[in-house]
């Protein structure tokens, strides 16, 4: 363990540049007061280390971490993988049957006891987008606090990516380059996905905001067996008076520049009546129904507004729109006698801020339909003993659970993080890309262990030490894990400042061969756990070569004018005039060395050993060739 230590405090010249001001991480890591010395830091993670670590450990081969593989869904339907964005939220991605053109993202935020309860599955709550609908993220999260207003509830939020002008609805034609058929995949795909692979149950709730409140609303009349709970904020609920499909029309032609009668028909056919939330209203019966609309009056500034900014004429515009709508669908639901929640606001405009307020309060509505206790509708819970001490400065804000068992040791959530602690390592908090990684891998139950560190900022990134590795993460190469010995090898080169850069994949076994790699090449260890660095030509070349020179026998060897290194069945030498070569064992390379190898008069190789059609084998050199032919050597020099 002496030589673990000293090459980790070998890190010193990395984390004293990053350690040297307060700052807080970007990924909303540990705050490092100036005062401390990064000496300090790396001192007392690589003395936690050695007392943790086992001798096996540098053995142990970590398991890759597959997308799930799922049975009882639809033909056609599969995971094509699943990312974590954060340590609370996932990217799906789908591959559909009805739409089988690409991967469909469906993002979800784990409920608050996710992790604490491992064997429970929870309800849903749908949030569908707005018009504009982007492709890489669903508007709720990248413009409200959906994620932290719901970090201390046990559902599932889910939120679905794409879809612009799309209504989520089934269209009757390709258009524009797409072939929506958003309701099927919805209801009959993603649904099973998530009951199946991701632990919701079919206690479900729908929401959206503008396009996606008309589509939840339609949607649940069209299924109204599947829903508890809809939710209409600032929606389009009656979408074939006079005017509405000349308006419908104009914006989807706007936006992406779709033709409105590829996806319902021509006005006034029976595919616009079916998909018109107010002559459906009916199906509501039964179902939690909440409606919300402003006025189009701009509040910003005034006491109580949630406006952030003052409106546009076009904000303004479509929200009274949506009031003059949303009206005539509740005078509908009135004479037929089905009871709906509206929440007319005096003022309010067609945008997110509005819409952020109007789900935090339709959510004692959810929670009502959905049969939530009062332990599942927020927390009341505190930390305590050394969790508490590990974020006393507030840097993860509040707890969204209380301390529960995780591995051998204990874990506490927070809307910013969590706070891990066993006997042996004591507690760490983790946060952003880092704990994402972790959490995606299984944290403390993985082969990764504890984290023995909290993350610690590089220039390009940041990383954690855990019990048998660390986790690297930058923008560029994402979060990968490397084994301790791993990095003790990496560290002969400098770690992420050297050659080898950051790790750009996880590590791989296959044959008992364990290889991981880096931006500027890889480390491989043998089945006897030694470990072996390759880097730029060399690293090239072997991934060409494994097969003909064999496994390493030693790391890259400097010499004057080069290097070389040493392999089971062949040796590679390196000049910057020549390349790369190998020289395989054997008469030629016995020649060579009587000359005095690289540095004597034959100089280095200038391409691989090579047959000869005369039978044999020839070696070329800067300076000569070394022939066998017949059993006999013959040399020829320049």
């Amino acid at each position: 363990m002496r030589e673990t230590v000293l090459k980790m405090k070998r890190h010193t010249p990395v984390l004293m540049k990053a350690l040297a001001v307060p700052t807080i991480i970007a990924t909303g890591a540990m705050i490092v007061p100036a005062h401390v010395h990064a000496q300090e830091v790396v001192d007392k993670i690589a003395t936690q280390v050695s007392q943790i670590a086992q001798p096996q450990d540098a053995g142990q081969a970590p398991n890759r971490t597959e997308h799930p593989v799922l049975t009882g869904l639809p033909d056609g339907v599969s995971i094509d993988r699943v990312e974590w964005l954060s340590d609370r939220r996932i990217a799906i991605f789908i591959r559909s049957a009805v739409m089988p053109e690409q991967p469909i993202q469906v993002q979800m935020l784990l409920a608050r006891d996710w992790f604490a309860a491992p064997d429970r599955s929870f309800p849903a709550v749908w949030a569908l987008d707005g018009l504009r609908a982007s492709d890489t993220e669903n508007g709720w999260t990248a413009h409200t606090n959906i994620a932290q207003y719901f970090a201390d509830k046990n559902v599932n939020v889910i939120l679905p990516v794409g879809g612009e002008s799309s209504f989520y609805a089934d269209w009757q034609t390709p258009n524009n380059g797409k072939n929506y058929k958003w309701e099927s995949f919805l209801i009959n795909e993603l649904i099973p996905v998530l009951r199946e692979g991701f632990r919701t149950n079919d206690d479900r709730a729908i929401t959206g905001i503008s396009m996606g409140a008309t589509a939840a609303v339609n949607i649940a009349e069209h299924h109204p067996e599947l829903f508890k709970f809809v939710g209409s904020f600032s929606g389009y609920l009656d979408v074939t008076s006079k005017g509405m499909p000349e308006a419908i029309r104009g914006a989807q032609a706007e936006v992406g520049g779709y033709d409105s009668t590829a996806m319902w028909g021509e006005p006034g056919s029976q595919g616009w009546k079916d998909h018109d939330p107010k002559l459906g209203v009916e199906k509501l019966r039964g179902i939690t129904t909440y409606v919300s609309a402003g006025t189009g009056r701009d509040d910003f500034g005034q006491p109580g507004s949630v406006a952030t900014d003052r409106a546009n004429y076009a904000g303004r515009g479509l929200e009274v729109v949506s009031r003059m709508t949303t009206q005539t669908f509740v005078d509908t639901a009135k004479r037929q006698g089905v009871e709906v929640v509206q929440k007319f606001r005096p003022a309010g405009v067609h945008s997110w801020p509005y819409w952020q307020f109007e789900i935090a309060q339709a959510w004692p509505y959810i929670a009502d339909s959905l049969g939530l206790g009062d332990a599942d509708r927020g927390s009341s819970c505190a930390a305590v003993g050394v969790i508490a001490e590990a974020v006393k400065d507030g840097r993860l804000g509040a707890c969204t659970n209380n301390e529960y068992p995780l591995g051998a040791g204990k874990a506490e959530d927070f809307v910013g993080g969590r706070v891990y602690w066993s006997e042996n390592t004591g507690a760490k908090a983790l946060t952003g890309k880092i704990n994402a990684y972790y959490s995606k891998i299984g944290g403390p139950t993985s082969w990764l262990g504890f984290p023995v560190s909290e993350e610690n900022r590089l220039d390009n990134g940041g990383f954690a030490v855990f019990e048998r590795g660390a986790v690297y993460w930058s923008e560029e190469t994402g979060a990968h894990a490397v084994p301790r010995d791993f990095v003790d090898t990496w560290g002969t080169v400098g770690w992420e400042k050297g050659e080898l850069g950051l790790p750009v994949a996880e590590p791989v076994m296959k044959d008992d061969i364990l290889t991981q790699q880096f931006q500027g090449g890889f480390i491989l260890r043998n089945k006897e756990n030694k470990t072996f660095l390759f880097k730029g030509e060399f690293a090239k070349r072997y991934g060409e070569l494994a097969e003909t020179l064999g496994l390493p026998t030693t790391n890259e060897i400097p010499v004057k004018g080069g290097s070389y290194q040493e392999f089971e069945k062949a040796i590679m030498y390196w000049s910057e005039p020549t390349g790369a070569h190998f020289i395989k064992r054997g008469d030629i390379f016995d020649a060579w060395a009587k000359q005095g190898f690289e540095q004597g008069e034959y100089g280095f190789p200038r391409e691989d050993q090579a047959a000869i059609p005369a039978g044999g084998e020839e070696m070329k050199f800067e300076r000569g060739i070394i022939r066998q032919v017949n059993g006999r050597i013959v040399e020829e020099k320049n």
